[in-house]
């Protein structure tokens, strides 16, 4: 992709950094809750998490709940992002584009 200057650019797949982003939190959280559940650790945080992921707690089960939660709350995290990122590409900072611009 190029911007109005002659400066490569490149594009993220928004659906690639969705998946990246609801892996990533979605075994934080499912290895946050078995943790709490085998050792007893982390159950405070673990409580306060549980307040916005239905399901999700110190439990085996629980933590496939905030593992499903997870995936889902990263992936629309990452894939937004991603669009965002799309679409200012070419938008970038003008002051320094108009400098390139007048230099070439």
């Amino acid at each position: 992709m190029k911007c109005k200057t002659d400066h490569p650019k490149t594009a993220l797949c928004a659906c690639s950094l969705g998946f990246a982003f609801g892996i990533t939190k979605a075994l934080m959280l499912l290895l946050l809750a078995w943790v709490g559940f085998f050792f007893g650790y982390g159950h405070a945080m673990i409580t306060e998490i549980a307040t916005f992921y239905h399901g999700y707690g110190a439990t085996f089960g629980g933590g496939l709940f905030g593992a499903l939660w997870g995936f889902i709350d990263g992936f629309l995290f990452g894939f937004i992002a991603g669009l965002f990122y799309n679409l200012f590409l070419c938008h970038c900072f003008k002051k320094s584009c108009d400098k390139n611009e007048t230099s070439t």
